[in-house]
């Protein structure tokens, strides 16, 4: 027995010596723990930085679609930026309407504004209306948008709308085209020569071009009688004025029109001065007082006076 012990003791000493031959897998890490502890080391830093790169990679895909939803985000939501009422002109909008819905609601069955219409198509130049200083109201909505181009324009850069097809178009509607534009439009006194348009420049900005609208504004007032009529019957003009624009949707609505369209004209004076060197708040609102005291005519005539704008 005690030799049998001796033996066992001398063959496993033998065998853990010996290492591999006997050992299973696990113990032939522990024949050589150095070496295996290196590949372990290895293998760990090559995981790991395989790793490290594929989160990277991840992540930096991750930030380029979050800045490409958000390029998306701003295309979509770029016009609506900075969008801003104005209800200093968005109020005389809704008035418009309500009128012209109020008085064509009420007007029933008397056709009187289709009388209106008629007598306009079979004279234009003359028509028998009954009333020569409203053909003046109507003949001056036909060509109100030209002063109020020659104040609009030279401001018109960098604004939500473009201003050229509502101005074309407030010879058809008037405020119903120009209010629109108006809403969002915002002031800009810093202008100068070199931020004109071609058309701006050389058309709305010349002298000749607005003496020639002047011109043009006044004949109204010679080739309807209106001129003649308040000179010799001022309280008969007045009076059949008055009767046409209380009986008919259109003779209301159109007056109703060129006021708001006279008194945007006005408000817009004070800017333009600036504009053009006169900061003086006082001098520009007594100017912009007086364009109304001819209805078109005024603001044509300030375009036509006013001071030019200075180069860079």
């Amino acid at each position: 027995m005690k030799y049998s012990n001796l033996l066992r003791k001398t063959i496993l000493l033998a065998a853990v010596h010996s290492g591999v031959s006997f050992a299973p897998s696990t113990t032939r890490i522990l024949s050589n723990p150095s070496s295996h502890l290196s590949k372990i080391k290895n293998t760990f830093v090559v995981n790991e930085a395989s790793t490290r790169g594929s989160y990277l990679y991840d992540t930096s895909t991750s930030l380029h679609m979050k800045k490409d939803t958000s390029n998306d985000t701003e295309t979509k939501d770029g016009f609506f930026k900075d969008l801003s009422i104005n209800p200093f002109y968005a109020v005389p909008y809704l008035l418009f309407f309500s009128v012209a819905t109020y008085m064509t609601v009420n007007e029933g069955s008397s056709g009187a504004s289709q009388d209106i219409i008629n007598a306009f198509i079979a004279d234009p130049l003359h028509p028998n209306t009954g009333s020569s200083l409203f053909e003046v109201v109507f003949n001056t909505l036909g060509l109100v948008g030209l002063p109020m181009a020659c104040l609009l324009m030279p401001a018109a850069k960098d604004q939500k709308f473009s201003a050229t097809p509502f101005l074309f178009g407030s010879s058809l509607a008037g405020y119903g085209s120009l209010g629109l534009y108006m809403m969002t439009r915002k002031p800009r006194e810093e202008v100068s020569v070199d931020d004109l348009g071609w058309f701006t420049k050389n058309v709305l900005e010349n002298k000749i071009f607005n003496w020639v609208l002047v011109a043009a504004l006044l004949n109204i007032y010679l080739i309807t009688g209106a001129g003649q009529d308040l000179l010799s019957d001022w309280n008969g003009t007045f009076g059949a004025f008055l009767d046409t624009i209380t009986k008919s949707a259109l003779g209301l609505t159109s007056t109703v029109d060129l006021t708001i369209l006279c008194l945007t004209g006005a408000s817009l004076v004070p800017e333009d001065l600036a504009r053009r060197g006169i900061t003086d708040k006082g001098k520009a609102y007594a100017i912009a007082a007086s364009t109304l005291l001819l209805p078109a005519v005024g603001t044509a005539v300030y375009c036509a006076l006013r001071p030019s704008l200075k180069e860079e």
